[in-house]
């Protein structure tokens, strides 16, 4: 079965263990009506789980623009995602999520301390409030050479860059509930407390459909002395997602080695608002910061479609 991607629901997802670094998805799950987990779960290409022995944060980590750009301005030809996560090829100890048309499916990631811990993200020169925001794009024929810089031009109409993929959707990375298991944060302990339902995001379309997790975290110009231009940085995760007609409703087989112990997702994941909409609008194709030669360039903003108004979901 396939649907429209305009069709399909997403939002982002909130929470997860403990590594002391920037974030990637750590784990897909589907949402029931009544906001509970259901099914197995899914992972990211190539996922290396960060609780096994001898883990390298570096196995899920990417960063664009690679470090050695200098200015750290995006590029046009700055590769989308990971080296590892460039193919759809799926690992055995870490499937694909499988999910129906029209589903709603949990990004599961960890907040890492940039929510809740002073200096570990929270209050830094330059950077957006809320911790940035998270994108997520859908397209159902990725590219291993995919860039960074033409799918932040794709648009929820199917257009803008190549017009191979769509905007789905955008949230805060700190939408108020996220925390991080085992941060040892007051505020952290605080919003388990509150909000102990800390997960979800969507699905969509028959055969396997690729989703690109793009969190923006960028340094805005003449706030931070060490990048006086100010910077661009994204955190990208690369996954696919296999559409089946029914989700059959078990227990995962397949867990992390710490695994996030919420079984539901909150009550209200259907809602959810983020301070920026525009994926341009934070970065320096767009003058945010000052990149002066080899940047990426965008279209101009009045040629672009309104950003994403599909349903979203907060955990």
């Amino acid at each position: 079965m396939t649907m429209s991607l305009q069709r399909l629901t997403v939002g982002v997802l909130f929470t997860l263990s403990h590594v002391w670094a920037h974030s990637w998805v750590e784990q897909l799950s589907i949402v029931a009506p009544n906001a509970s987990y259901v099914g197995e779960h899914g992972y990211a290409r190539s996922f290396v789980d960060k609780g096994m022995p001898g883990f390298d944060q570096n196995a899920n980590l990417w960063t664009v623009p690679p470090l050695e750009n200098q200015p750290p301005f995006l590029r046009p030809g700055d590769l989308l995602c990971h080296p590892s996560q460039r193919t759809l090829t799926p690992l055995p100890d870490f499937p694909r999520l499988k999910a129906s048309p029209g589903g709603i499916l949990a990004l599961r990631y960890a907040e890492n301390g940039h929510s809740t811990i002073p200096g570990g993200g929270k209050g830094l020169p330059g950077k957006p409030e809320r911790g940035g925001t998270v994108f997520v794009f859908g397209t159902s024929a990725a590219r291993e050479d995919e860039t960074l810089s033409n799918t932040l031009q794709w648009t929820a109409y199917g257009r803008g860059g190549d017009g191979r993929g769509t905007f789905l959707t955008a949230q805060n990375f700190d939408d108020g509930r996220c925390y991080q298991l085992g941060n040892g944060a007051a505020l952290a302990n605080l919003r388990r407390e509150r909000f102990p339902n800390p997960i979800p995001d969507s699905v969509a379309v028959g055969r396997p459909f690729t989703l690109y997790w793009v969190w923006q975290w960028p340094t805005a110009p003449g706030q931070d002395p060490s990048f006086p231009r100010g910077k661009d940085e994204y955190y990208v995760s690369c996954m696919d997602v296999g559409i089946v007609q029914e989700v059959a409703s078990v227990a995962p087989s397949r867990t992390l080695a710490q695994q996030d112990p919420m079984s539901t997702a909150v009550s209200d994941f259907r809602s959810c608002t983020a301070l920026t909409t525009d994926p341009l609008a934070l970065s320096s194709s767009s003058n945010f910061g000052v990149c002066t030669t080899g940047c990426s360039a965008a279209a101009p903003a009045s040629s672009l479609p309104p950003p994403a108004r599909l349903r979203m979901a907060h955990f």
